[in-house]
């Protein structure tokens, strides 16, 4: 424990006049008296400084000072929410699925639920179906995490059918909670696309995105606390605000192949990584999209669009 320091010092050696004996006067009260007060002054003033002067060893306060940085001189730090603990909360948050059922009213395509993902890729085309859709959106792409944690790093294609039947595409990343962010990639009906997400070191991962039809390539790193539970090839009906299903297109039948995963540091194809398949449905329980069963060579499979109308969620 710390101790004030001894004032008592500042006054010369030899008895106290307070304490001399038969000094009982008049003149040896007020010196009593004085002593005294100067005497209790020090003492305050010692304390005062002694609470009031900083501490040279002790830690500095926490800071909540931070430096925005972006994509092209180091990576994004994007931290996912916290993956609650209880067993009782509900896994599947982010997909859509209805309880352990391998359906989901936004997801279909193939999930990987063993946990240890640090790697996912595929290769897909994108659609060229002309005026053979109504206004709708869809979404092909490859994630980990998301089935059974509120985590998600995804990337991917989007295309979007407008009123006068033209179309939209553009590549992504997103990382939830954050909204998605479109990449510069230019992307065309008919493309063959390719994607991976591959973690390079402790909540570090790189994006790649490959058009292997037109040449072009563009990578990025970003920064995310992932659980690894899960690793997703997913053919999707985007959400809009207030995370709305938006209506899904007739989009015909996405090829997904070169489907493989990174499990447990081994690179695995989709199919030796035990996926398991996942129907798209509507509310009513109809399906929407259906997933083949996986190639004969263990590493592909396709999406298809039935002809159930994609209904107009409010």
């Amino acid at each position: 424990m710390d101790t004030l320091s001894n004032n008592f010092a500042d006054f010369a050696p030899g008895k106290s006049s307070w304490s001399t004996p038969g000094a009982h006067g008049g003149g040896g009260v007020a010196a009593t008296l004085a002593g005294l007060i100067v005497l209790g002054g020090l003492i305050g003033f010692a304390a005062y400084h002694w609470a009031t002067t900083p501490d040279d060893t002790a830690p500095p306060p926490p800071s909540l000072e931070t430096t925005p940085l972006d994509d092209t001189s180091a990576p994004i730090q994007d931290v996912a929410p916290a993956v609650p603990d209880d067993p009782n909360t509900s896994e599947l948050v982010v997909t859509g699925l209805l309880g352990n059922q391998p359906e989901s009213q936004n997801w279909a395509g193939y999930a990987a639920t063993e946990g240890g993902y640090t790697g996912v890729c595929a290769t897909w085309n994108v659609p060229d179906i002309g005026l053979a859709s109504p206004a709708g959106i869809d979404a092909a792409w490859v994630g980990i995490g998301g089935v059974r944690s509120h985590d998600l790093i995804q990337a991917g294609t989007e295309r979007t059918v407008l009123d006068n039947g033209s179309t939209k595409q553009e590549a992504w990343v997103e990382l939830l909670p954050r909204p998605s962010e479109t990449v510069p990639l230019a992307v065309t009906p008919g493309d063959t696309i390719r994607v991976s997400i591959d973690q390079q070191g402790p909540e570090t991962w790189l994006v790649a995105f490959a058009d292997i039809t037109s040449g072009q390539v563009y990578q990025v790193t970003k920064r995310y606390a992932s659980s690894l539970s899960s690793a997703e090839w997913v053919e999707e009906a985007p959400s809009g605000g207030r995370r709305r299903t938006l209506p899904l297109d007739n989009f015909g039948t996405v090829r997904f192949s070169q489907v493989s995963v990174i499990h447990d540091t081994q690179v695995v194809t989709i199919a030796q990584s035990g996926a398991h398949a996942i129907t798209m449905i509507t509310p009513g329980g109809a399906a929407l999209a259906v997933p083949s069963q996986i190639g004969a060579d263990g590493q592909s499979f396709s999406v298809t669009r039935t002809k159930t109308p994609s209904p107009r969620r409010r």
